[in-house]
């Protein structure tokens, strides 16, 4: 049963494993051009599993800025994670090594396939299933990067708008996933969000964009369920 339950957790990933393999072979491309060996760029994929934060990596090795400030970045691109993490834990079980485990592979994505289906998920069966969504995200971005830092020079070099291209594809896939995430109550706090976040993008602030627009969101969805409480 848990074995069964392990690859129900992995085909719930598998529209994730779709959108995070050209981002993570783009990602193994990026770093062999920017003066890595393959092995480094693939051992990044290991130990961070990080997403965005990843390239940023990337770009500061290469303008050399200091690790302080590379430091700074990645935590305040994550900061986010702050707002996932008790949202989850309210569909968890109580053991403290699978949310450790779990927090590992916690992105954008797994996010929020695990809270639009782990309602549906028996109590007792939540544990396999997210160790299979996570690890299923998990591996297919090593995957990823690996065809990339070994295969992904000639590839940009056949087809140069394809390599750029397939940058898109995470934010196309999150993009899918938070409409079917999305509900009625949701409409509004979904719409201030992308107000919020949009502003600032489009200033010129990419990266706060995505924590201001988180909270905004959040805070958008509080005030709505505290009118309807008074």
């Amino acid at each position: 049963m848990k074995t069964v339950n392990y690859l129900v957790g992995i085909k719930a990933a598998v529209p994730i494993i779709i959108g995070y393999l050209p981002v993570s072979a783009a990602f193994g491309v990026a770093g062999v051009a920017a003066g890595f060996f393959p092995w480094q760029i693939i051992m990044m994929s290991c130990l961070i599993f990080a997403g965005a934060s990843q390239f940023i990596l990337l770009a500061s090795f290469a303008a050399g800025t200091p690790w302080l400030w590379v430091v700074g970045l990645c935590a305040l691109m994550n900061a986010r994670h702050l707002l996932y993490g008790p949202l989850i834990a309210t569909l968890m079980p109580k053991s403290l090594r699978l949310r450790l485990s779990f927090a590992f592979t916690l992105t954008d994505e797994v996010f929020a396939t695990a809270l639009s289906r782990l309602k549906m998920v028996d109590t007792a069966q939540r544990s396999s299933w997210l160790g299979g969504l996570g690890l299923g995200a998990y591996f297919s971005w090593i995957t990823g990067t690996a065809i990339g830092a070994y295969t992904g020079g000639a590839l940009e070099q056949a087809s140069p708008i394809l390599a750029h291209a397939m940058q898109f594809s995470l934010p196309a896939l999150f993009l899918a996933l938070a409409w079917q995430c999305a509900s009625k109550k949701l409409q509004w706090p979904l719409l201030m969000s992308a107000i919020a976040a949009g502003a600032l993008a489009l200033s010129g602030y990419a990266s706060p964009a995505i924590i201001v627009g988180g909270f905004a969101g959040t805070f958008s969805y509080w005030m709505n369920s505290y009118r309807k409480t008074t």
